[in-house]
């Protein structure tokens, strides 16, 4: 009787064991981990101050000006290079930061995570890095305002 406990206890954990394996992906798993991984090696570089008046639109009797302080993060291995490179074409990356802000719909503005924008102002200092050395951009300060 006892042989009989044992035989279906171990038939159980036969039948349970691939159910319960297949609850997780290992991949997704270690993925997710070496991206908190790489994140928490990131560094916050202070990518600058930007007040940019919109283009103004016939008809409308409002402007749009945006003003914001961003930071950019960085590996570590690439914090000198990029503090370096911002320094030396701060007045490139200013200029070409001021036609991608321009060429934005106020929508862009709007969205309450700026992604749009975010996506838009890494690109714009990736391409003056001539590397995708900033992963990530975030905000120390923003305002979107729209003035009479």
């Amino acid at each position: 009787m006892r042989r009989d406990a044992t035989t279906s206890a171990g038939a159980l954990l036969l039948v349970a064991l691939p159910l319960v394996a297949g609850c997780y992906d290992a991949a997704k798993l270690r993925q997710q981990r070496e991206e908190s991984h790489a994140l928490a090696k990131l560094e916050e570089i202070d990518l600058g101050a930007f007040r940019v008046t919109l283009p103004h639109v016939l008809g409308v009797a409002t402007d749009s000006v945006v003003d914001f302080h961003a930071f950019g993060q960085v590996a570590r291995r690439d914090r000198d290079a990029v503090k370096q490179a911002l320094e030396t074409r701060g007045a490139e990356l200013r200029s070409n930061m001021l036609l991608a802000l321009r060429s934005l719909p106020d929508a862009t503005f709007e969205e309450p995570k700026l992604n749009a924008l975010r996506q838009q102002i890494t690109e714009v200092i990736n391409h003056a890095l001539d590397k995708q050395a900033v992963k990530h951009v975030g905000f120390y300060h923003f305002t979107f305002d729209k003035v009479e």
